[in-house]
């Protein structure tokens, strides 16, 4: 197939709100561990005198006072989440050291408190579910019932700064209180945010897509109320069944579990590694690389990563890091018998991103610059082999909706689609699937639409099929 002659044909477009997710945590209440002492799997922290606690039909209730009990270990990316009853109130402490944070659904808003503080934002009618997001100095707030969340607040807290710091989180724990109501579904999560962007199928190291039962895994970035981490998530393709799967985080050297996207991440068979370049926006905004044994698709998993060397105000045609370096892609071509990559940099020229273009002999050092893109506002790149021919496809220009570019051996064309993704500067991720007996070319891509005030919370996500 010549893809440079070729329409892509909207399919579907979704935006995945917080409804995807994988359990890090849960509590159950199908036994009375209030009255038996055989076990201890909640154990009690504090309890007004006057407070009565039962345990009965799949559910806590605690009348005349409040209780809190452990709930589980303290993740800082972590969301909670709890049903409860109408009335009186119920909600979570998070405890670091000697910091305790607390937020309470009661009396028609959403309650903080930290270190004296005392801060309320009303909800705007009655809630049954609430959901706080715990990212690094911060609480982001949501509340809903049948028909899902809806984001309330966020409430800043300087005192959680370093909740990411592994030594500080490891020791950290989460209590759930109640007081005059009664709970049910008790959980914690990674989820999947409020959009999603960045998205790249998992590979061999070859540039193949993995495909493993039936499935493809891609890397997304999840996308909070503000910042982002790596999410992993598989698909059925043609299908809109998306699962999340995984989250990835990263550890410089520092300690410190970062939420860097952008990931593109190989499998190498022969050597039984794998292998990853990633945008470090934690670290100066630059790249990153890492080589290691286990699956990070499944569970929440941290990389150890070793930062590319810094050449700030080099030539973009330098293998060294510049401040801005975006977006790599990389794979093993068989046909040169070279590791090729490609950045996506800040041109001093133009003071706009192209894409520059790599070959090694290794998949992290030695490189030799061979080409650039062209003129734009290149974003979002990957090398794709179609039918033994290679392609770089990616996205390009913050005023003009889909305007994505190919290069090939006969230059660059722009992609055609039947009905444009509505956003800007897209990712151009076109993933060749074997479907039964025939080839199948699908794009995912996304949007810009800021899914807060945010500026980087976008994306709704759209899949295209070439005809």
């Amino acid at each position: 197939m010549d893809i440079t002659k070729t329409v892509f044909r909207r399919k579907f477009a979704l935006n995945m709100y917080k409804n995807e997710y994988i359990r890090m945590a849960e509590m159950s209440f199908t036994k009375d561990f209030v009255n038996d002492g055989r076990g201890s799997p909640y154990p009690l922290r504090r309890r007004d005198p006057s407070a009565v606690e039962k345990v009965n039909m799949g559910e806590y209730r605690v009348i005349g006072g409040a209780s809190e009990r452990y709930f589980c270990a303290f993740f800082p990316y972590a969301t909670y989440r709890l049903m409860a009853e109408e009335g009186g109130r119920a909600g979570f402490s998070f405890v670091i050291g000697d910091v305790e944070a607390r937020v309470l659904m009661e009396n028609g808003s959403i309650a903080f408190y930290c270190n004296g503080r005392e801060e309320a934002s009303p909800i705007g009618g009655t809630a049954k579910e609430l959901a706080v997001t715990c990212r690094p100095g911060a609480f982001d707030v949501y509340v809903g019932g049948e028909n899902g969340l809806g984001f309330v607040h966020t409430f800043s807290c300087a005192e959680f700064a370093d909740s990411n710091v592994s030594e500080i989180f490891s020791g950290a724990q989460v209590y759930l209180i109640c007081a005059d109501t009664a709970v049910k579904n008790v959980f914690s999560c990674v989820d999947c945010g409020i959009s999603q962007a960045d998205i790249r199928p998992v590979r061999y190291e070859n540039g193949e897509v993995m495909q493993e039962n039936g499935r493809v895994f891609f890397t997304l970035s999840v996308r909070m109320q503000a910042g982002a981490y790596q999410g992993i998530f598989a698909w059925i393709p043609s299908t809109a069944e998306f699962e999340m799967t995984g989250a990835l985080f990263f550890d410089a050297g520092d300690g410190r579990w970062c939420g860097d996207v952008a990931s593109s991440l190989l499998y190498h068979r022969e050597k039984g590694e794998w292998y990853l370049w990633v945008c470090s926006f934690s670290h100066g905004h630059g790249l990153a690389h890492a080589s290691f044994k286990g699956d990070v698709r499944y569970g929440v998993n941290v990389l150890d990563v070793k930062l590319m060397p810094r050449s700030d105000g080099g030539d973009i045609t330098d293998f060294a890091a510049m401040k801005g370096d975006e977006d790599p892609d990389f794979f093993y071509d068989t046909a040169i018998g070279k590791w090729r990559m490609a950045i996506c940099r800040v041109d001093p020229a133009t003071r706009a991103y192209r894409y520059v273009f790599f070959e090694s002999d290794d998949p992290f050092e030695g490189h030799k610059y061979v080409g650039k893109g062209l003129d734009g506002a290149e974003t979002g790149g990957s090398f794709v082999k179609i039918d033994g021919e290679l392609y770089f496809i990616c996205g390009n220009d913050f005023k003009s909706v889909s305007d994505y570019r190919i290069y090939g051996k006969n230059g660059m064309t722009k992609a055609v689609f039947d009905i444009p993704d509505g956003g800007f500067r897209g990712w151009g991720t076109v993933v060749p699937v074997c479907m039964g007996t025939r080839m199948r070319y699908f794009w995912l891509t996304f949007d810009r639409h800021n899914g807060s005030d945010y500026n980087w919370s976008y994306g709704n996500l759209y899949v295209f099929e070439a005809e």
